[in-house]
């Protein structure tokens, strides 16, 4: 049996990344327009740029769970097709 490439924390973490951004950008599009709507254009145009850096975080968190899911499954499928020792 193969040792992991990549550690089990990172894919936890990574997940965790996944499911926790959106909620978080959805909270600051939120704080930003109700901070635009009393008033306080530079703060929601702040929120908006944070806001707008959490979806790209995001953007990338899900491209490297995919990665990182497809070399495990890569190594499961090479590790099924050795001979039995």
């Amino acid at each position: 049996m193969r040792e992991k490439v990549v550690p089990r924390v990172i894919v936890l973490l990574l997940l965790v990344g996944a499911l926790i951004l959106p909620v978080a950008i959805s909270v600051l599009f939120g704080l930003a327009k109700l901070l635009a709507a009393m008033g306080d254009a530079l703060g929601a145009a702040a929120l908006d740029w944070v806001a707008l850096a959490a979806g790209v975080l995001w953007v990338l968190d899900l491209v490297a769970l995919v990665v990182v899911q497809t070399i495990e499954s890569l190594l499961a499928e090479d590790s099924r097709n050795e001979p039995p020792a």
